[in-house]
């Protein structure tokens, strides 16, 4: 909770009126802070949907369910899936989950399926999030390593601009490239069944041509 309520005081999270956060434990209390400030937040389901996210509306959900909502159980029942595509909101604050994150260059392990990254390049291919949009972490210390702990990332690696620890918040160096899309020779069969949208993408840029 302590590295959660660090998070409120950026001015990133100050700014943002739509912040996506992972799915995970660790940022269910940033969640539910979210929501207190009146934030609109939007967070993955489990894999197997046709959709990329569930909306938490604070407006719309009473005060008193905020901390509910925040929960894995809760905001799979208080959470409106957001279909089509064309449904989600622009983001302005992105935060991701992590393993291992390099204080310098922000270049991150994540949990190993790669979800956060295919996520991301969805959000990039419809155009809602940007190269600019802001990408935040939530670690404890011990989990920001030096440049050597961490292999050198992938095109598809998704690097992160802000780390919030209990103690400090860390501003990376922004010299590595965020992923521009989906690389589609990357998607296999298994990711379009755990990410369903990945399909409806893909007709989208068809028809498009």
């Amino acid at each position: 909770a302590v590295v959660s309520t660090q998070s409120t005081g950026t001015p990133e999270f100050r700014r943002a009126k739509v912040i996506k956060v992972h799915p995970s434990l660790n940022a269910e209390p940033l969640r539910a802070l979210a929501l207190k400030f009146g934030k609109i937040v939007l967070t993955p389901p489990l894999p197997g949907h046709d959709f990329l996210y569930f909306s938490l509306d604070p407006s719309l959900i009473p005060v008193q369910s905020h901390k509910y909502a925040a929960s894995k159980r809760g905001f799979t029942k208080l959470g409106r899936p957001l279909r089509p595509l064309s449904a989600i909101p622009r983001i302005d604050l992105v935060v991701v989950a992590t393993v291992a994150v390099c204080g310098i260059t922000g270049a991150r392990l994540g949990k190993g399926k790669g979800y956060g990254e295919v996520e991301y390049g969805v959000t990039r291919d419809i155009g809602i999030v940007t190269c600019d949009t802001p990408v935040l972490t939530l670690v404890h210390d011990v989990q920001v390593v030096g440049e050597r702990m961490i292999p050198d990332l992938a095109t598809h690696d998704l690097p992160v601009d802000v780390i919030c620890t209990p103690t400090r918040i860390i501003r990376t160096s922004g010299v590595l490239k965020k992923p521009e899309g989906i690389i589609w020779e990357l998607i296999g069969e298994q990711m379009y069944t755990d990410i369903g949208v990945l399909r409806e993408l893909r007709n989208m840029k068809e028809e498009r041509g």
